[in-house]
């Protein structure tokens, strides 16, 4: 299907199209497009029936700084109804990097562009809000993703020397020290209709609500307590992490996977750890397998425990957040027992998991098993007919699955919605394809049916983890690849040659082949993924991660409109954000 898609692509694009690489290991498809043309290109993959590339899942670049064409825009690609890929790749000059914006074909690619223009400087012609959106709006030191701005910065530090009230907006703003983005916070507009006088408000919500679920800004505009407008501020939790990752080994990558997601770890551990196994074609154990998928659907269940006690909490019941997280300190326990660890918890490893799972842990998880589907009645009894929640959840932050799969939404996001995209279905991975399970999807779009769908994804995750236990093979938990893995540590304490091995891996790191490769991962959020280019080092040349988070602010504004002050707390809980794996 991918070779009959390059053939169709060349056909229609014979000048546009300069070349297309079909990777069949990896089964990926990449066009490289002429940056002029990529608006046509884009269309016609979004319009043509037998395309249908509905989905924007990222956008990102890369820097090559040797080349004439030094800068590349990467654009990656879903057909939903076709279930195919595909990355589209176009170049541009250092002395020009401009290029035409896909924003009138897929909404999410507004902050997807931003990011882009934030990060590595280049510009979108005809984007409708084209502006920093990580890094502060006055950050003038360059671009940091550029290959020539150093890691450890350049000393920037902000000019201002005051925080100013919205209601104590200075009298000299000028032009030369404030742009446009930044006076407007402080302007109120009034309209006199007939003897009746509207004013439009300015609120800032966060960044230190504790609603937010992290270092939030979101300027909300007001017509009395309607909601015009809503403009998300992000980047407060920036910490550079793509940055990071070119001067890192790829394992030592791993612990900082971590603090993405600090809810959801080990979701972040193993969509990472699979980005790298697919670029190095690495065969995982099949008892690896097995336990991976156990471990990633314990930490679903974790993560939607989470999510629903602090949900209801910020809509007033309490006694859900008391009973969610009695059930979640029962796994965080197991995983405790497991690896050591309860939030940042590094236990996945490139070809397998670091320590194995014991008779006493598979023992204590299907006593947990046994009780748990009614816990979840429990939750359901509690809040799935009160009608404060259902007064707060229902036709509330309502949007269709077209909207949604425009915006790029994945998850339970987007399956509130009606569309039954689930990676672990149509891109299987782990064991997914060996156990029986079902995805539930919504009807109405709405933050009820996004809350219904979680509750049965826990009752799904159940049902997956009770089949794996059952079948739950023997063998060894990690691939033998010595070139990339190293020796067993009890090797390593008592043989010279698994010392040395050990050594040369942790010290020089290994070296997989020059490729490029995107993975995406269902986390509990949504899709979580990783694209790497290799150019034949130890350590990525570019890593770009696809936080679902961040793609779903994208769709705030969009969710927000026409609701009220209060339902903006919804809204937040309704995507599950946490703003560690939005800022990155």
């Amino acid at each position: 299907m991918l070779q009959n898609l390059a053939e169709c692509l060349q056909k229609q694009f014979p000048d546009a199209i300069l070349s297309v690489h079909l990777d069949e290991g990896r089964a990926e498809l990449s066009a490289r497009v002429q940056a002029a043309r990529i608006v046509d290109v884009a269309r016609y993959l979004h319009d043509a029936p037998e395309m249908a590339f509905d989905h924007i899942t990222d956008i990102c670049s890369a820097d090559y700084p040797s080349d004439q064409d030094r800068f590349e825009v990467i654009y990656q690609l879903l057909s939903l109804p076709h279930g195919l890929r595909i990355r589209l790749k176009a170049r541009l000059p250092e002395d020009n990097p401009s290029i035409a914006s896909v924003t009138g074909i897929w909404k999410g690619a507004e902050f997807l562009e931003r990011e882009v223009y934030d990060m590595m400087g280049i510009t979108f012609t005809g984007h409708p809000d084209l502006r920093r959106i990580l890094m502060p709006e006055d950050f003038a030191e360059g671009y940091p993703l550029r290959k020539d701005f150093p890691a450890e910065g350049r000393g920037w530090r902000s000019q201002f020397d005051f925080i100013p009230r919205l209601d104590e907006a200075p009298e000299e703003m000028t032009g030369s020290e404030f742009t446009e983005a930044e006076k407007k916070p402080f302007r109120s507009t009034t309209a006199a209709t007939g003897s009746r006088r509207r004013e439009e408000l300015l609120l800032n919500m966060g960044p230190q609500h504790p609603s937010t679920h992290g270092v939030l800004r979101v300027v909300l505009e007001l017509d009395g307590e309607r909601i015009v407008k809503a403009t998300p501020d992000l980047g407060y939790l920036h910490r550079g992490v793509e940055k990071l990752a070119e001067g890192l080994a790829y394992m030592q990558v791993i612990p900082h996977t971590d603090r993405l997601d600090y809810v959801c770890a080990m979701a972040n551990n193993y969509a990472y750890v699979r980005a790298v196994e697919k670029l190095l074609g690495i065969t995982v154990p099949e008892r690896a397998e097995y336990i991976r998928t156990i471990v990633a659907e314990m930490q679903r269940i974790i993560g939607h425990l989470f999510w629903l006690g602090t949900q209801a909490l910020d809509i007033g019941a309490m006694t859900v957040f008391f009973w969610t997280f009695r059930e979640r300190e029962i796994l965080l326990d197991m995983f405790e027992k497991l690896c050591g660890a309860r939030l940042t918890l590094n236990y996945y490893r490139i070809g397998g998991v670091d320590s194995d799972f014991t008779p006493d842990l598979v023992l204590r998880l299907k006593t947990f098993l046994e009780t748990f589907p009614q816990k979840v009645s429990e939750y359901d009894s509690l809040i799935a007919s009160n009608r404060i929640w259902l007064g707060r959840t229902k036709n509330v932050a309502v949007i269709s699955g077209e909207d949604a799969i425009n915006f790029g939404l994945t998850g339970p996001t987007l399956r509130g919605s009606g569309v039954a995209y689930d990676i672990r279905k149509m891109e299987p991975y782990g064991v997914y394809d060996k156990v029986e399970w079902e995805v539930p999807i919504g009807k109405n779009g709405d933050t009820y049916d996004r809350y219904w769908v979680r509750m049965e994804e826990m009752r799904q995750s159940a049902r997956i983890i009770s089949q794996c236990l059952d079948l739950l093979p023997s063998g060894p938990i990690i691939a033998d690849e010595p070139q990339y893995i190293p020796p067993p540590k009890q090797l390593v304490m008592r043989d010279m040659e698994s010392l040395i091995h050990h050594f040369i891996i942790f010290t020089q790191g290994f070296k997989p082949p020059k490729a490029e490769t995107y993975c995406g991962t269902e986390a509990p959020k949504g899709e979580l993924g990783f694209f790497l280019i290799s150019d034949g080092s130890p350590r990525p040349y570019r890593l770009k991660i696809r936080s679902p988070s961040f793609i779903h602010m994208g769709a705030f504004d969009h969710m927000a409109r026409g609701y009220l002050i209060s339902d903006i707390i919804t809204i937040f809980g309704t995507y599950d954000i946490v703003m560690g794996e939005c800022d990155r």
